[in-house]
Formats: C-alpha cells, sequence, structure tokens
C-alpha cells in the first residue's frame, strides 16, 4: 500500500470517528420511538359518584355496562351530576381512566336537561347552550336568578306540565 492510500484511508476513519453521534437513530430506525399523540374520544352515560372525600370516584356506565373511571379537572363538576345522563369527550390515559376534556349533561332524573349559563334577557331568565344558542325558560324558579353567570342544567324546560322546571348548579 502506499503511503497516500494510507493517508487517504486514515483521513475517512478519522472523519467518521468523529461525528458527534456515530450512531444517531434515523427516520423509521426501530431504536427511535414514535410519539403519538392522544385521540379524542367520546362516551356517554349515567354518572355515578363513589366514596367521598379522598376516596371520591366519578364513574360514568355507558349503555353496554362498561363502567369509566372519569379523571381530569373537568371530570371534579361531574360530581355534581351525580345520577345524570352525559356526553363525554376526552381521552384514556393509562391509570385506567378517562381523561375528561368537555362535557355535556343531556338528561336528569330521567328527564331531557339543557346544559348550558344561566343569563337575564329582557324576556326572562335563558340559558346559553354550549353550542351559543339562547333558550329562554319560562317557569324557573325564582332563587335561580341568584345564580346568573354559573353553569347550571335545567328540566322541565320542555313544557310538561306534570313535572315542574328544576335546575342544579354544575360545579
Amino acid at each position: 500500500m502506499k503511503r497516500s492510500h494510507f493517508f487517504t484511508l486514515a483521513a475517512a476513519f478519522s472523519l467518521g470517528a468523529c461525528t458527534d453521534n456515530p450512531v444517531a437513530p434515523g427516520p423509521g430506525d426501530p431504536q427511535e420511538p414514535i410519539l403519538t399523540t392522544p385521540s379524542t374520544t367520546t362516551i356517554a352515560g349515567r354518572i355515578r359518584v363513589v366514596g367521598s372525600g379522598a376516596d371520591l370516584a366519578i364513574e360514568l356506565r355507558d349503555g353496554l355496562d362498561n363502567v369509566y373511571r372519569l379523571v381530569g379537572s373537568k371530570a371534579a363538576a361531574l360530581a355534581s351530576v351525580d345520577g345524570g345522563d352525559v356526553i363525554a369527550r376526552g381521552t384514556f390515559d393509562a391509570n385506567p381512566g378517562f381523561v375528561v376534556e368537555e362535557f355535556q349533561v343531556t338528561a336528569m332524573h330521567g328527564r331531557p336537561a339543557l346544559d348550558g349559563r344561566l343569563e337575564a334577557t329582557n324576556d326572562g331568565l335563558a340559558i346559553r347552550l354550549l353550542d351559543g344558542s339562547l333558550r329562554v325558560v319560562p317557569g324557573l324558579p325564582e332563587n335561580c336568578a341568584e345564580h346568573i353567570g354559573a353553569r347550571l342544567w335545567v328540566t322541565g324546560w320542555d313544557g310538561d306540565e306534570k313535572a315542574p322546571v328544576e335546575f342544579g348548579l354544575i360545579a
């Protein structure tokens, strides 16, 4: 081997040895973890609050008798709608649990419910629904007015004279 070939070969090995990360994984390399973003899922069912204090658990039972443990800051508000029917959107975590990102109360005490923020209008008290629409609710109890701005559920808005208008705070 000639001396010039030897120096060329030595220079090539030196360049390869001087890289910052000689075994850097590339795209599609099995050593490179693939990070996935959780996809949002929708579940629906009846809320059940179990336990108390530090042992408080909020569960949703769907129509197929599957029970989901609800977690996250939005799930805490669901404790106020124990026995209510809801649609919840969120992601599953590894605990296992369902991290609630948003929810809508659809029924309370077996009756259809509105879910929104209470507002005072020229026509009376109204509910600003989650979709942004406004629904005037005649017959709301007088003590409801002290909750203007609060999120609440309302039943009896559909004109059923057998059952009075009822409401409850979602907090």
